[in-house]
């Protein structure tokens, strides 16, 4: 599902079924990564409907890639297997396209801003899930394996700390979602804490970021109320101190992060 094709899923699909098997397909495809040199057919759709050249040339790579998951879901189908697959759509970071270069626009891709968390997941799995849209669910990538495996009959590991997304009960009694965002070179995988630049928890309506001294320099605890400023542009940390230190000692009980955190 890359600029070669799916041939390589297809391929693994298909022994699966020689041998009866089940499967099991985990494909992180390039698309739509830099470079964005998108078909010229696709390029030429979006050039006169974008603010900018770089701007077209990301939406259509984000078409190349719609086409590709078209082709998986289509084979899918015509080899008998849609009634009895579950397909997970997930992406990895946010990316708000540069109208001036080609690269990404800040609060993106790499930030714990909304434009660099809140991706979209998407389930196709006929007669077991109902099509659906919902924006309000707290949901985190840690659910994506319980909800996996429950499906699939699998028990689930105490230690994984997600819930199945199936289980509207549970969905409705979390009320926090806690996270973290690390440098892009990580200094030692076997002490995450030192790359660590941000922890950050979303609750209700509020959203604290925690950032360390040292590897966001001069970055004070940031307050959102996402309700009323989805895009992050109005910090609350003077306004709702209370707030702040409420919101702290939930991300501290979740995890205590680096001795240098503010």
């Amino acid at each position: 599902m890359s600029r070669q094709g799916i041939k390589p899923v297809t391929d693994f699909i298909a022994e699966a079924g020689k041998r009866k098997k089940p499967f099991f397909i985990w494909h992180a495809p390039f698309l739509p990564h830099t470079p964005h040199n998108p078909p010229a057919r696709l390029f030429e759709k979006y050039r006169a409907k974008s603010p900018s050249r770089f701007v077209a040339r990301y939406w259509a790579m984000c078409e190349w890639f719609d086409e590709t998951c078209g082709e998986l879901l289509a084979h899918l189908d015509q080899e008998g297997l849609r009634e009895n697959t579950i397909v997970l759509y997930v992406t990895d970071n946010g990316w708000i396209q540069s109208a001036n270069s080609g690269r990404y626009a800040p609060r993106s891709k790499r930030s714990p801003n909304e434009g660099g968390i809140r991706t979209p997941v998407m389930v196709r799995w006929p007669g077991q899930i109902a099509q659906k849209f919902d924006e309000q669910t707290l949901v985190s990538s840690i659910d994506l394996a319980p909800t996996i495996l429950k499906a699939c009959g699998v028990p689930v590991p105490p230690s994984m700390k997600g819930i199945d997304l199936r289980d509207r009960e549970a969905l409705i009694k979390r009320n926090a979602i806690f996270g973290a965002a690390y440098a892009h070179d990580v200094f030692d995988v076997t002490r995450p804490t030192l790359s660590m630049q941000t922890r950050y928890v979303v609750t209700g309506e509020w959203k604290l970021l925690l950032h360390h001294s040292g590897q966001v320099p001069g970055k004070a605890p940031e307050l959102y109320n996402l309700s009323n400023d989805p895009a992050e542009e109005t910090d609350l940390t003077a306004k709702h101190p209370n707030k702040v230190k409420e919101l702290r000692r939930q991300v501290d009980a979740w995890w205590p992060g680096p001795k240098n955190a503010p």
